[in-house]
C-alpha cells in the first residue's frame, strides 16, 4: 500500500469518527433505549414490546431527529433537542386499541384514520421507514414482519 493510500484511509478514518462523535453529540440526554408502550394506548399487546434505539438509527444509519419526530402538520422536526419538551406519541395519537379502519376508503383516507390510533401511528412510521429503505438499497435488511420487531412475549 503506497504512502498515498495509508494517509487517505488514516483521513478517512478520523473524519469518520469526527461524524459519529457529532451525531451522537445530539443524542445527550438522550435515552438510548425506549420501550414503545404506553398503558394508555392498550390494555394487553399479543406481541412483544418494541425498544427502539436511538443510538443504532442516529449514529449506525444516520437518520435525524425528523425522520421520527414530527410537529401537528406532520412535517419532520430536526431542530429538537433531548433536553425540548418532546411529545410522546400517544399525546396525538390517542385512540387506544388496533385501528379498525374501513380497508375500501381510499388509502390516504385510511391512513389518516388510522394514524388517530397509536398503535397505527407507530405502526406507519416505523414499516414506512423500513420499507422506504429497503426499496432504496435494493435489500430486506430493515424489519417489516411482526416478529423481526417484536420479541415473542
Amino acid at each position: 500500500m503506497s504512502r498515498k493510500s495509508i494517509l487517505a484511509v488514516l483521513f478517512a478514518g478520523i473524519a469518520s469518527l469526527f461524524v459519529a462523535a457529532g451525531l451522537n453529540a445530539g443524542l445527550e440526554g438522550c435515552p438510548d433505549v425506549i420501550t414503545m408502550k404506553h398503558e394508555e394506548a392498550f390494555e394487553q399487546h399479543r406481541m412483544g414490546i418494541v425498544d427502539f434505539t436511538h443510538t443504532k438509527h442516529v449514529v449506525e444509519y444516520g437518520y435525524s431527529c425528523g425522520a421520527c419526530h414530527h410537529d401537528a402538520s406532520g412535517t419532520p422536526t430536526d431542530d429538537i433537542t433531548c433536553e425540548d419538551d418532546i411529545k410522546h406519541c400517544i399525546d396525538c395519537h390517542s385512540k387506544p386499541g388496533q385501528p379498525r379502519v374501513d380497508r375500501s376508503l381510499p388509502e390516504e383516507e385510511r391512513l389518516k384514520l388510522e394514524r388517530e390510533y397509536f398503535l397505527g401511528a407507530i405502526h406507519q412510521n416505523c414499516m414506512d421507514c423500513h420499507k422506504d429503505y429497503n426499496q432504496e438499497t435494493g435489500t430486506n435488511a430493515a424489519p417489516v414482519a411482526c416478529t423481526q420487531c417484536h420479541p415473542r412475549p
